[in-house]
């Protein structure tokens, strides 16, 4: 590329940053319009959706912590399906070799996931066990034939005794899809109610605490389940857990099946049992879009969990039902697992949203991690532009600092290998009004979105330490006079120390730069005295007419950087207004010691350092030192060697950006969109914290891709911060 291009794409006039989520407007276009209230609590997030019909290895081994830990999963499904032997039925109805090998995956499979760090459920497929699995023989015995139900008996016995002597607990499924025609072919009839009868009685008797579930229909809630429900209602046989299938056959979304089942169980006077969809997502809708959708619509149902169907490499592949894909022999998350894991990343308190069409959106805020979360799918293949309005702000004080939040969009495209979902847009955005509405231009059909809002300036720099923390580098400490307390849901961590003693006093005492001391606002609270390093006193006074917790008590300016002690005062006086003078703290963030490191900085301690093709440009007065650094020939690398426990990477996006892709520490490179519909110069186009405290370094690689509405594929970098 000629000097003078570079020159005239730098030197174009930078808009507003969150003008790059946005397409022009035409006429017709495609919109959404969905909302976000941060004021109004829905309950907690309970992982409904992260489950997964044969997702594990036969022998629980596969897929590794390092893939399945952070998806949190709820619900493993599964009974020995197709391991060799044939089960049951291939033993001649009896407990053989092949029964005893599906018995040894079930328990493998079943001890992991049950216990630490996982305690999910597992749940137990009987009808697997029996040999049922659709590669049965044309002549297989179901159970109860001809009224005899003493061989299905005997074969409960030794199931659950096989449970109790391997010391773990699950959730018994006496038969899967016996609606179906091919796992069992009598049908729902006198045999398959005499199963159900006896097989629910035998394993109550033998395992009185056991949850069962049942009856695990494929397809959706139709009127034959009020059917079912009322026979086994009769009968005494009601299962702990009602579950059925959205896999096509009757309603997919998981709220309106609640809502069915609900009125079933309502109608004939049930209460206390749950509902599991146990299986999920029809087979050819098996995209990241759908998936979010999904799950957005699980966590707004009500339903207690539920797992993804497994319709490729049955039964045992150890690839959470294909969302892990078989590469050399190893396993790569795809699009699709990054949608799991981006839900997963929904903590905390789900807040009301609204969807638009068949776009959904699930919201959470998590004030331990001062993090808000949405996840963005559609079940219809939506492409256009949509709005996300978050609104109550109030509501959450921690969330903003100086009239701005920051907000990250990350795109999640469907695609078998993706190393990390792909960051759109990374900012500071103002909130006007309690609000701020942010646009995203939902071009990619299949593809899922995630936003994440979180404070300003804290999410990629700043140290937090709790209140209870009294020793260490950073920490706190308490004369006497102070009280404590824990379990608070909308404190940091849970906990706090209070105090309405006159003359009381708590320190902090840390290293780095700005200090702001956290803590809550209330009508009983009362006015507090803050000095730095035995300095002047300044007043805060916490009151408020509606609790605010975490709120910001008092903030420094201007700190050198070092060591510093904050003294906090109870003052014994308070606001009129106040019914008492109690002084609370939660927490505090220290915001580190910032290094810049400008693109032509390439020695000493922070530096960039360019291998292949780059070019250079300078004398432009809105970036960093007036000067960019830029390529687009693949393969070409940068890397940014700095000290500390974090870094950000600043450079240009614009109409002709881009994909590059950025790896902390030779560990896995993550894909970064620079394309903009208008150019941002000094955009955050990366950023790392919680590295341990040394030397790191990040190597941004040209890639040579592009998003589709790019007109090329330069990479362009300017600045770094580290911290």
């Amino acid at each position: 590329m000629a000097h003078i291009t570079i020159k005239k794409w730098l030197a174009t006039t930078a808009t507003a940053a969150l003008a790059l989520l946005a397409v022009p407007s035409t006429a017709g276009a495609a919109t959404e319009t969905l909302s976000v209230n941060l004021a109004a609590p829905a309950g907690a997030m309970t992982g409904v959706g992260e489950g997964f019909l044969y997702g594990l290895s036969q022998d629980g081994s596969a897929p590794g912590d390092t893939y399945l830990q952070p998806l949190n999963p709820t619900l493993m499904r599964g009974g020995g399906a197709r391991v060799a032997g044939d089960g049951w039925i291939g033993d001649g109805y009896r407990s053989g070799s092949g029964y005893q090998a599906r018995i040894a995956s079930v328990v493998a499979q079943a001890k992991r996931v049950t216990r630490a760090p996982y305690h999910s459920e597992y749940v137990l497929m009987l009808s697997d066990l029996w040999g049922a699995d659709l590669t049965q023989p044309g002549n297989a015995v179901y159970p109860c034939a001809n009224g005899d139900c003493s061989n299905w008996i005997t074969f409960i016995d030794d199931t659950v005794a096989a449970m109790k002597s391997a010391g773990i607990t699950v959730t018994y499924e006496p038969y899967n899809e016996p609606n179906g025609g091919g796992f069992f072919p009598p049908g729902i009839g006198t045999q398959y109610w005499q199963m159900w009868n006896s097989g629910v009685k035998e394993i109550r008797r033998l395992a009185p605490g056991a949850r069962i579930d049942g009856p695990a229909y494929a397809g959706g809630p139709t009127t034959d389940f009020q059917t079912w429900i009322q026979t086994a209602k009769a009968a005494g046989t009601l299962p702990d857990v009602i579950s059925y299938h959205l896999e096509g056959g009757g309603t997919e979304d998981p709220v309106a099946a609640v809502a069915q089942v609900n009125g079933y169980l309502a109608a004939d006077g049930i209460s206390g049992i749950t509902q599991s969809a146990n299986e999920y997502i029809p087979e050819g809708v098996q995209n990241s879009a759908y998936t979010a959708w999904s799950l957005d619509r699980f966590a707004q149902s009500g339903m207690a969990t539920a797992a993804r169907g497994e319709w490729t490499n049955c039964c045992a592949s150890g690839d959470l039902g294909v969302i892990l894909t078989h590469t050399g022999g190893a396993l790569v998350p795809s699009g699709q697992y990054w949608t799991y894991r981006a839900y997963a990343d929904l903590t905390g308190t789900r807040v009301s949203t609204t969807g638009s069409g068949n776009t959904a959106v699930t919201a959470a805020i998590d004030s331990g991690k001062k993090q808000v979360a949405a996840l963005i799918g559609d079940s219809g293949g939506f492409v256009g532009q949509a709005t996300v309005s978050v609104g109550g702000f109030g509501s959450v004080p921690w969330l903003t600092s100086g009239g701005a939040t920051h907000v990250e969009v990350d795109r999640i495209p469907d695609v078998a290998s993706l190393n990390s979902p792909q960051t759109v847009f990374s900012g500071n955005v103002t909130v006007a009004n309690g609000s701020v509405t942010v646009p995203i231009t939902m071009g990619d059909r299949n593809g899922a979105y995630v936003m994440f809002l979180t404070p300003p300036g804290s999410s990629a720099a700043d140290v937090t330490t709790d209140d209870a923390v009294t020793s260490g580098t950073d920490h706190f400490g308490y004369s006497a006079g102070w009280g404590t307390a824990s379990g608070v849901a909308d404190l940091h961590n849970g906990t706090a120390h209070w105090s309405s003693t006159a003359g009381g006093t708590a320190t902090y005492t840390f290293t780095g730069g700005d200090v702001t001391i956290w803590g809550v606002k209330d009508h009983d609270q009362g006015i507090a005295g803050f000095s730095v390093d035995g300095g002047p006193v300044t007043y805060a006074d916490d009151y408020a007419t509606t609790r605010a917790a975490q709120a910001p008590l008092w903030s420094s300016s201007g700190l050198g950087a070092g060591t510093h002690t904050v003294t906090v005062s109870v003052t014994g006086t308070k606001n009129s207004a106040s019914s008492n003078d109690i002084i609370a703290l939660d927490d505090a963030t220290v915001s580190p010691n910032v290094a810049t490191i400008d693109d032509a900085t390439t020695s000493g301690t922070n530096h960039f350092a360019y291998n292949g093709t780059w070019g250079a440009a300078s004398g432009f007065g809105d970036l960093s030192g007036g000067t960019v650094h830029w390529s687009n020939t693949i393969g070409s690398t940068t890397t940014l060697a700095f000290t500390g426990t974090g870094a950000t990477v600043y450079g240009v996006k614009d109409v002709d950006q881009g994909i590059a892709t950025y790896s902390v520490d030779g560990g896995t490179a993550r894909s970064v969109d620079h394309y903009s519909a208008t150019r941002t110069p000094g955009a955050s186009l990366f950023a790392v914290s919680g590295l341990s405290s040394g030397n790191h370094t990040i190597t941004i690689t040209v890639t040579g891709s592009k998003n589709a509405a790019s007109t090329n594929d330069i990479i362009a970098l300017d600045s770094a911060t580290a911290f």
